[in-house]
């Protein structure tokens, strides 16, 4: 008997119900994107699109914290800028006083009246220099040396370093009057041949001179060579007894200074108007032994600006070096005679000895040999306080300490000065101007350095648009077509589950 397959459809409504479910995926995935306007929301939508996209925005988001570094830079550039311009102005009126005092229609009182507001235009520059900060930081001390992140990598840096802009950086200060005093302080006894382990120690900007040495006696009787000097080399202070200190040319005033047999204590104060020059204070006892202790200086405040400064020393004694390339210190061995001559040395900004240049071969310290900070001096005037301690024998609780105070600007007392300081103002104006315009070449450089930063960053923007983001347009195509062929296949898995049902009416 032959038999008739009738069809059923069922695999027909399988296929159906599959391709529908399809269609409904690729709607919901179409939906998802226009949701959130994005192409590439999982790893799953594109594995190599999202990681250039990623990468894209690490750039774009660095290229817009370069740009706000470079606007704060600019915000700490006119920071500086605008102390520096309040410095010109000053120094424009120093200049003008400086101007006026050089006529010579003006008394010595009115003179001296105009020092007054030129010492206190001077105190006005070193404090805007001390004081002039961006977040806490010191930006014309002489101490800012910084750098800018301008890029979205690393090292893309711009550098800017601020010189110093004190009135000592300046070279507009010293001149007026103040008082230096000398404190000695210690006991012991140097032997012949002991050791001054260090020629002096120096703090700030300053230039210290040992001069030679003259009638100090040892204990065995032998004449050291210890003393006392003006610039002019004319030996000004001195003790021949071990008890008093003399002045011999009474270019200082001296007081309350002696020494006793076993140790000595006092102080001399410098209370006259002085000029540049050498001091040199030392005492022995009677005994023949060195109790009291030597200390020498020569301080100059005139024209000083910051970096390294050699100490010009003439003294009698042999050159101690630790081995051939390293000096540590300079020893005294007492003689009768002639002197070595020393021809220079370096200190840095703690008072070590840093180097020195003895009979044509130089010893060196490893050591940076830069001094920076306010100048001191002793018998010439400063900007604010100071203290410069000195090492002066053999024991190590010798010592004598030299204070200063006062304050002062440039000299304009007299004519002469007055010119002279003329000179000195307009050195200092162009110092500033120099300093303004390479401030102002930078700000400008900052500002097409954000100019390009944000053209950089709105490129790459659009770049890594056109990777993660979604075309709306042809999405919603996609969403629409999805939505159609879904709406298709429910009608026709309809259609056939209805013929299984046609077969069973005709079995009924």
């Amino acid at each position: 008997m032959r038999v008739i397959g009738i069809p059923f459809g069922i695999g027909k409504s399988e296929v159906t119900l599959r391709q529908m479910g399809v269609n409904q995926q690729n709607g919901q995935n179409a939906m998802e994107k226009l949701a959130s306007g994005l192409r590439i929301n999982k790893a799953g939508d594109d594995a190599a699109g999202l990681a250039i996209s990623e990468k894209m925005r690490g750039q774009i988001r660095g290229l817009d914290q370069a740009s706000r570094n470079a606007q704060d830079g600019i915000s700490m550039i006119q920071t500086a800028e605008g102390g520096l311009q309040e410095t010109h102005s000053i120094l424009q009126r120093m200049r003008e006083l400086a101007v006026q005092s050089a006529n010579d229609t003006n008394t010595e009182v009115d003179r001296g009246e105009i020092q007054k507001e030129v010492d206190q235009l001077a105190a006005e520059i070193t404090r805007i220099a001390d004081t002039t900060e961006f977040n806490t930081q010191n930006l014309l001390g002489g101490d800012f040396k910084g750098k800018f992140h301008i890029g979205a990598n690393k090292d893309q840096n711009i550098s800017l370093s601020i010189n110093a802009m004190s009135a000592q950086a300046l070279g507009v200060s010293g001149g007026g009057e103040g008082q230096a005093t000398y404190k000695i302080e210690g006991s012991g006894t140097a032997a012949t041949g002991g050791d001054l382990d260090d020629v002096g120690l120096v703090a700030g900007e300053q230039t210290l001179n040992v001069v030679k040495l003259d009638n100090v006696t040892l204990a065995d009787g032998e004449v050291a060579n210890y003393g006392l000097a003006n610039d002019k080399g004319e030996v000004v202070a001195t003790s021949q007894d071990g008890k008093d200190f003399k002045l011999l040319d009474g270019a200082y005033k001296a007081s309350n200074l002696s020494s006793a047999n076993t140790d000595a204590a006092g102080e001399i104060s410098f209370d006259d108007k002085v000029t540049n020059g050498t001091v040199t204070l030392s005492a022995d006892n009677s005994d023949g032994s060195i109790s009291n202790i030597k200390a020498t200086a020569t301080i100059d405040t005139n024209g000083l600006q910051t970096g390294t400064y050699k100490v010009v020393t003439e003294a009698g004694g042999n050159l101690a070096a630790d081995d051939a390339d390293y000096f540590e210190g300079i020893s005294w061995h007492a003689t009768e005679s002639a002197y070595d001559e020393i021809d220079s040395v370096l200190l840095d900004s703690n008072g070590k000895l840093a180097g020195i240049s003895f009979n044509g071969t130089d010893y060196y310290n490893p050591a940076d040999l830069s001094l920076d900070g306010d100048a001191t001096g002793l018998a010439a005037n400063v900007i604010g306080d100071a203290k410069v301690m000195f090492s002066v024998g053999a024991a190590l609780d010798d010592n004598a300490t030299l204070e200063v105070k006062g304050s002062g600007g440039i000299d304009v007392s007299s004519q002469e000065a007055a010119n002279a300081a003329i000179k000195t103002i307009n050195n200092a104006i162009e110092k500033v101007s120099a300093e303004r315009s390479m401030l102002g070449a930078t700000q400008n450089r900052l500002d097409h350095t954000i100019n390009n930063l944000n053209t950089s960053a709105e490129n790459l923007q659009a770049a890594e648009s056109r990777v993660r983001d979604v075309d709306m347009a042809r999405e919603v195509m996609e969403m629409t077509k999805n939505n159609i062929l879904s709406q298709a296949s429910q009608a026709m898995l309809a259609q056939a589950n209805q013929a299984p049902q046609a077969v069973l009416q005709l079995l009924g």
